[in-house]
């Protein structure tokens, strides 16, 4: 493989089950070199994270640089999504598969971005896809302010374009698990970022037989992704969704097949950090020509398009 024509990319995760599905067709995209992955606090704890992150990269057959990161936010206490992700964030599949853990590395996450953000060639155009709360990327902003000059694009799953929140009554997760750390990530300066809100989740769910037809034929992939969805699957169900909902599996379609994106809007978005309601919530400015934009809001995805590179990063190998 000639990694010189590869775009360098490093991904950051609190390694739930759609951060499972992300890392899956990260780890089968032949577009990117995927310099190395980062966990964070969220879904689960950091501990556990770094532990399914080692199971995803031993299903999909990978060795790839794994750094433990922040283990709870810049302030107060840490959260945990066990009640929809269940208990070690895929669906119980670790307590009867084990990941080998031979990926682990000893530095903290935040140094190694640095490291690696700051050590690539000077021509290379690094791009970092954030799928937890922002703490790892807020430590490293701090032990390098000028950061953002060596990320050329910067995808994030998290926030909410219509304050429907999931974690609050306004707040996404991510945002609502770090709103110190979110603040920080969007007041940066990152000259090209790209959010995927929750709302947009909402608006493309994988229609339940689409996901089913994704799991067949069976290989050990697809038998993967078809125990650490189970319990999600049917927390979803009791709520009435029509179908499987993966944010950051539609924020890494965004950040490696930008073809994908059907509409998005340049908007100025902050985060909430003080109010007592609305901890979390993103603050978007929707009035042209008061605020210089700092993100595209992706709002439209190609959802069947989607599907069909995600079907390819379950069969090709196997």
């Amino acid at each position: 493989m000639d990694y010189s024509s590869l775009i360098p990319l490093l991904i950051d995760t609190d390694a739930g089950v759609d951060d499972a599905s992300a890392l899956m067709i990260a780890l089968a995209c032949p577009r990117v070199q995927l310099l190395a992955i980062t966990t964070v606090h969220g879904n689960v704890p950091v501990r556990q994270a770094t532990q399914n992150v080692s199971l995803v990269l031993d299903v999909m057959g990978r060795e790839v640089p794994l750094y433990e990161g922040a283990s709870r936010p810049l302030l107060g206490a840490p959260l945990d999504a066990s009640d929809i992700m269940g208990p070690d964030g895929l669906g119980g599949v670790t307590a009867w598969t084990q990941p080998s853990m031979r990926q682990r590395r000893s530095s903290m996450a935040a140094v190694a971005l640095v490291q690696w953000l700051t050590h690539q060639p000077e021509s290379a155009q690094t791009h970092l896809v954030a799928l937890g709360p922002l703490t790892n990327l807020a430590l490293a902003l701090a032990l390098k302010p000028d950061l953002p000059r060596y990320v050329a694009r910067l995808v994030i799953m998290g926030g909410t374009s219509e304050a429907r929140g999931n974690a609050s009554a306004v707040a996404e997760f991510n945002f609502f698990a770090d709103p110190e750390a979110a603040a920080r990530v969007l007041e940066a300066g990152f000259k090209d970022v790209w959010l995927l809100p929750w709302e947009t989740s909402l608006r493309h769910p994988i229609a339940w037989s689409d996901f089913d037809a994704l799991l067949f034929p069976e290989n050990p992939r697809t038998r993967f992704l078809r125990h650490i969805t189970g319990y999600l699957r049917q927390r979803l169900q009791n709520l009435g969704l029509p179908g499987m909902v993966l944010p950051d599996f539609l924020a890494m379609l965004v950040a490696l097949y930008p073809e994908c994106v059907q509409e998005s809007l340049p908007v100025h978005a902050t985060v909430e950090t003080e109010g007592r309601l609305g901890r979390g919530l993103l603050a978007i400015s929707w009035l042209p020509g008061v605020s210089t934009p700092n993100l595209h809001l992706v709002t439209r995805l190609d959802l069947q398009k989607g599907l069909e590179i995600l079907r390819a990063s379950l069969t090709d190998g196997n």
